[in-house]
C-alpha cells in the first residue's frame, strides 16, 4: 500500500490466490491415485493363491481407460458429464487389471471408476470454454465432484490424528492422572493404535503397553525382551534420570528373553494349545505392533527400540522435564483427499473380490470344468461396492458423511463444499478442547465458517488462502541422512 501517496490500491482476489488452487488439492490427489494409487494396492497383494494344482495366478499392471458408460444392449459407448446428468447415469471408467496366469498375460476388466470432473482421465480435461460450453457444461465449473446415479457428489475433506507419529498427554482415567504415549501405526491401510503409559499396578511394575491382538496390558520390560533385547541394551535407550525407573520394572519379573516370548504367548493366544500360542504371538507382533515398522522378525530390535523412546518420553514428562504434546496442534493434523479416501475404499472392495475370484476359480477345476479368469472375475462386485459408498456415503471403518450431495444453492456454495474439513470425533460427545479455535489455524482454517450445535467445532472449512501440501517420501530423506552419519 501507498502511504505517502494517500491511494489505497483495488485488492482483488487473484491478488494472492489463483483460481485454479480453489479445488486444484482434490483434483491432483484424484489424479494420483490412477497415477500411483490403485497400483500400491495391488503391488500390496502381489499374488492369489489358489488351491488347484500346477496353477499359478499373480497380479500385474492396473490402469483406467476412458470413461465411458455400459447400457444394456448397446455395449460401452462414450458419455459425457451432462448427458450422465440427465439420464441418471453414473460417469466412470473401465478398471483394467493384467493377470499373469501361468505365466501369460491376461487383461481383465475388472469393474468401474467413478470419475471426478476434470481430472486428467475426464473427457473435458484441456477442453476450452467454447468447447465445454458445447458439451453442456459451465466454462467456470472446477469439477472435483463425481456424479453417481445422475447426482452430483462431493467428497469431504477428513481431519484425522497424523499417523506414525508419538503423541504424549495426561489423561484422565477412573479419576486418575495417567500419562500416555500413543502412536497410530498405520501400514498398508490397517490402522494400529499402540500405547505406553505409565500408571500404579498391583503386581508393582509401572510401565505398560497396549496394542491390539492382545486383550491385556502387557508390562514393557517383558515386551521388549520379547522382541530380543537385552536387559544392558534396554537401559542404554533412557538417561540417567529415567533409568530408575526402568531398573524398578526389570526386578518385578526378571525373565530371559525366551521366557518373555512364551509370556507373550500366553497372553496372545489364551485358552489355546500350547504349539498354537507361539504361533500367534508370533502373528501378533507382526502384524499389529508397530506394523509401519515392518511386518517381518528382523524389524522386532527396531520396534523394541522405538517403544524405548515412546517409553522414555513417557517418564521424562513424569519428571516434568518435558511439556504434554498438543493433540489439537495442527502439525499433530493430517486432511486425507479424495485420492487418499479413494484407495482406501478400493483395497477393502478389492479384497472382496479377490476372495470371489478364489471361489469361482477353485469351483471351476472341482467341477472338472477349464480355470479360467476371464469367467471367474465378476466386475460388478468391485463396482456396486465403490459406487454404493459414493451414492450412501458409508464409507469403511463405519464412517458416514463422507460422500454427500453437492450444494449448488449458488457458486460460492459449490467451492464452499468442496473445501469443507470434516473430523472423525464423536458428535454425541463435549470434545470441547478439539471444537475450540486453535492458534494454529489461523490462515488455515476459517475461524468464523463452522456449523452451529452438535458439528461445531467439528465440521470446518478451508480458509480463503490455505493451500494443502501433499505428502512426500520420507526413504529419500533417511538415505541422506544416514549418509551424514545420522543415527
Amino acid at each position: 500500500m501507498n502511504v505517502l501517496s494517500g491511494k489505497i490500491p483495488s485488492i482483488r482476489l487473484s491478488d494472492f490466490i489463483k483460481k485454479e488452487d480453489l479445488v486444484n488439492f482434490q483434483l491432483e490427489s484424484f489424479n494420483w491415485l490412477v497415477e500411483k494409487g490403485l497400483q500400491e494396492v495391488i503391488d500390496e497383494k502381489g499374488s492369489l493363491e489358489i488351491d488347484i494344482p500346477d496353477y499359478g495366478l499373480e497380479l500385474g499392471k492396473i490402469g483406467v481407460g476412458t470413461p465411458q458408460v455400459n447400457e444394456s444392449g448397446q455395449g460401452a459407448e462414450l458419455r459425457y458429464p451432462f448427458e450422465c446428468r440427465l439420464r441418471n447415469l453414473t460417469y466412470s471408467a473401465p478398471i483394467n487389471l493384467e493377470f499373469v496366469e501361468n505365466g501369460e498375460p491376461v487383461l481383465v476388466e475388472v469393474g468401474h471408476l467413478p470419475v471426478m470432473l476434470n481430472s486428467r482421465i475426464c473427457l473435458l480435461h484441456g477442453l476450452s470454454s467454447g468447447e465445454r460450453i458445447k458439451r453442456g457444461e459451465d466454462p467456470l465449473d472446477m469439477g472435483g465432484y463425481f456424479i453417481i446415479n445422475g447426482t452430483e457428489r462431493a467428497l469431504i475433506i477428513v481431519e484425522d490424528l497424523a499417523p506414525n507419529r508419538i503423541v504424549t498427554t495426561v489423561e484422565n482415567v477412573m479419576g486418575k492422572d495417567v500419562i500416555i504415549a500413543k502412536v497410530f501405526s498405520v501400514r498398508q491401510g490397517f490402522r494400529s493404535r499402540v500405547t505406553v503409559e505409565k500408571r500404579e499396578a498391583s503386581g508393582g511394575g509401572t510401565l505398560f503397553v497396549s496394542f491390539p491382538g492382545i486383550p491385556t496390558r502387557i508390562p514393557l520390560i517383558i515386551l521388549m525382551k520379547g522382541l530380543g533385547l537385552s536387559d544392558d541394551e534396554i537401559i542404554e535407550l533412557f538417561d540417567e534420570d529415567t533409568q530408575l525407573e526402568v531398573k524398578i520394572n526389570m526386578e518385578v519379573k526378571n525373565l530371559s528373553p525366551e521366557e518373555a516370548f512364551d509370556y507373550l504367548g500366553k497372553r496372545a493366544g489364551a485358552g489355546h494349545a500350547k504349539q498354537y500360542q507361539a504361533t500367534r504371538a508370533n502373528q501378533v507382533i507382526n502384524n499389529f505392533l508397530l506394523p509401519h515398522i515392518g511386518n517381518t522378525e528382523a524389524d522386532r530390535r527396531a520396534k523394541a527400540i522405538y517403544l524405548g523412546i515412546m517409553a522414555r518420553k513417557v517418564l521424562e514428562l513424569d519428571l516434568g522435564k518435558r511439556q504434554p504434546d498438543d493433540k489439537d496442534h495442527y502439525s499433530n493434523k493430517r486432511l486425507r483427499l479424495s485420492g487418499d479416501l479413494m484407495q482406501e475404499l478400493f483395497r477393502v472392495s478389492f479384497n472382496k473380490i479377490t476372495r470371489d475370484i478364489k471361489y469361482q476359480l477353485e469351483k471351476q477345476s472341482a467341477r472338472h470344468r477349464v480355470v479360467n479368469i476371464k469367467t471367474a472375475v465378476r466386475s460388478n462386485n468391485l463396482t456396486e461396492s465403490i459406487c454404493y459408498a459414493l451414492a450412501t456415503g458409508n464409507w469403511t471403518g463405519g464412517r458416514s458423511g463422507v460422500s454427500q450431495v453437492l450444494d449448488r444453492t449458488n457458486y460460492l456454495s459449490y467451492l464452499t463444499h468442496q473445501r469443507r474439513i470434516s473430523s472423525l470425533l464423536s458428535r454425541s460427545h463435549p470434545h470441547f478442547e478439539a471444537r475450540d479455535l486453535h492458534a494454529t489455524q489461523w490462515g488455515r482454517v476459517c475461524p468464523n465458517e463452522t456449523p452451529e450445535g452438535q458439528n461445531c467445532g467439528l465440521v470446518k472449512n478451508l480458509a480463503l488462502g490455505s493451500l494443502i501440501s501433499s505428502e512426500s517420501d520420507e526413504t529419500v530423506v533417511e538415505k541422506y541422512m544416514k549418509e551424514f552419519g545420522v543415527k
